[in-house]
């Protein structure tokens, strides 16, 4: 029996696209309890299991043999994010004691360049800034990545440079002072290096890591991180982490932003008998013939 795992992540698993997907299996397989299905109906060849949880996607890439699809936010790099179905843009602190829009699977660079506005307002985060080093050497990020790093790094500190790394609280004390949907003031001490929109939007850079991806075995045959520019922000961890423990997990990534409903196309390809782990070339080219795909590609 070949297990495929289906993480659904916050926000998506209210979408469309996931209620397709269960229509499917409601009618094309057999229920096998709580989220789960075997597939086909007679004779199954197929266990089918929806997840949406931080510790059932770890445990899914720990799966041996298995094909694993994360359908979800790439949180701009500061990885995967699970939560209830609905859940609020920006979670008051009653409710949601834990914010689910923070609590990453991290997975990553050692950080990201996230919104202050668009993102740290915008969900009630309060993630943990970069410490800007001296220099980029040893950073684990990517080139453009590190130049951004080397810029802020060179540009010092005043409010009138270009690129400087900079304290919101001095150069626009307003925006430092807001306060978000669970009362907190996350811009109070934070810096940013760009200012975007007429000084509407702040850029920062944010601590991420790959801290719960160096735990896993990366047991499973095939990962598809069907999120946001995934290729991007998780694939240099992935094939760091596949060195380290020896696995032969193959990655299918995308390299733009996605909106396509490709989890249930890529899960109908699984299920009629195509090896995703080595056939890839007609998968790849029905999912990329659909509008919003990103633009997926399979890595090694």
């Amino acid at each position: 029996m070949t297990d495929i795992i289906v993480a659904y992540g916050c926000e998506l698993r209210d979408a469309s696209i996931h209620k397709d997907l269960l229509a499917f299996l409601n009618a094309q397989a057999t229920s096998a309890g709580t989220d789960k299905w075997t597939y086909p109906q007679t004779s199954p060849s197929h266990n089918i299991h929806l997840t949406y949880t931080k510790a059932g996607f770890a445990a899914a890439l720990n799966k041996p043999h298995a094909v694993v699809i994360y359908d979800g936010h790439s949180r701009i790099g500061q990885g995967p994010v699970f939560g209830p179905s609905g859940l609020p843009r920006c979670p008051g602190k009653s409710a949601y004691a834990v914010n689910p829009w923070a609590d990453n699977f991290r997975m990553g660079y050692d950080f990201a360049e996230i919104d202050c506005i668009g993102d740290i307002m915008h969900h009630g985060t309060n993630p943990t800034e970069f410490k800007l080093p001296s220099s980029s050497k040893g950073v684990f990020a990517s080139k453009d990545m590190n130049k951004i790093l080397e810029r802020a790094i060179g540009a010092g500190t005043k409010c009138g440079t270009r690129n400087a790394w900079r304290l919101l609280s001095a150069c626009v004390p307003k925006v430092a002072a807001q306060v978000n949907c669970r009362g907190e003031t996350p811009l109070a001490k934070r810096h940013f290096w760009r200012s975007r929109a007429h000084d509407r939007e702040f850029d920062t850079l944010v601590a991420v890591g790959d801290a719960d991806l160096r735990k896993s075995k990366l047991a499973c045959e095939v990962l598809f991180m069907n999120s946001c520019s995934s290729k991007r922000h998780f694939l240099a961890a992935l094939r760091r982490q596949k060195a380290a423990a020896k696995s032969h997990c193959v990655f299918y990534v995308t390299a733009e932003v996605c909106s396509a409903n490709t989890t249930l196309t890529f899960l109908k390809a699984v299920l009629a008998g195509t090896k995703v782990a080595t056939s890839a070339k007609a998968i790849l080219i029905k999912m990329n013939g659909m509008s919003g795909a990103g633009f997926i590609s399979l890595e090694k």
